[in-house]
């Protein structure tokens, strides 16, 4: 199983990135979150990265894309460290109704997809 990002539905709100967190940290805050919500200026829109065991998603309305380690993307600045130095995705095994991020997000941007 593994996280599927739909951003064309993601307005921005970050909801799943506090939820995130508070699923590994118990406290209401992005940086322990393996998720990372960034805004492309250059085209416009909002994309969500999710940190995996062993790569980087990259969810974005062009598709979405991952990244194997030491892989980077061109014209890619600074703004993928952050996440690279969070947990990896546990997909909320110990949760009852699985991941507090799905059930977080008001929009659908997030859904589980077989690998």
């Amino acid at each position: 199983m593994a996280l599927k990002v739909d951003s064309l539905k993601c307005t921005g709100c970050r909801i799943c990135e506090f939820a995130c967190n508070y699923h590994h940290d118990d406290s209401i805050s992005p940086i322990g979150s393996s998720l990372m919500f960034y805004f492309e200026e250059k085209k416009n829109y909002y994309g969500m990265m999710v940190k995996r065991e062993k790569s980087l998603l990259l969810g974005r309305p062009e598709g979405e894309q991952v990244l194997q380690p030491g892989e980077q993307i061109e014209g890619a600045g600074a703004s993928a460290k952050p996440i690279l130095l969070r947990i990896a995705c546990d997909h909320c095994e110990e949760e009852d109704n699985g991941p507090v991020c799905i059930q977080a997000c008001p929009y659908g941007v997030l859904s589980m997809e077989g690998e």
